[in-house]
């Protein structure tokens, strides 16, 4: 029938796009580590008005 064709081909898609994932040599893009992130400074779970001013990213 037509909904088991569709699903079928969906379920085709699906399986490509996963092994052209695990396959695919690609650089990654972004990490969860930035260490950048003003995120990554701070204590989990942060303490209530931590900040005595707001904080300022400079880029070296």
């Amino acid at each position: 029938t037509l909904g088991s064709s569709i699903s079928m081909m969906g379920v085709i898609m699906l399986l490509f796009i996963i092994w052209e994932a695990l396959s695919a040599q690609r650089q990654v893009l972004a990490t969860n580590s930035m260490n950048t992130s003003i995120e990554w400074y701070q204590k989990t779970p942060p303490t209530e008005h931590c900040y005595s001013e707001l904080p300022l990213m400079i880029k070296f």
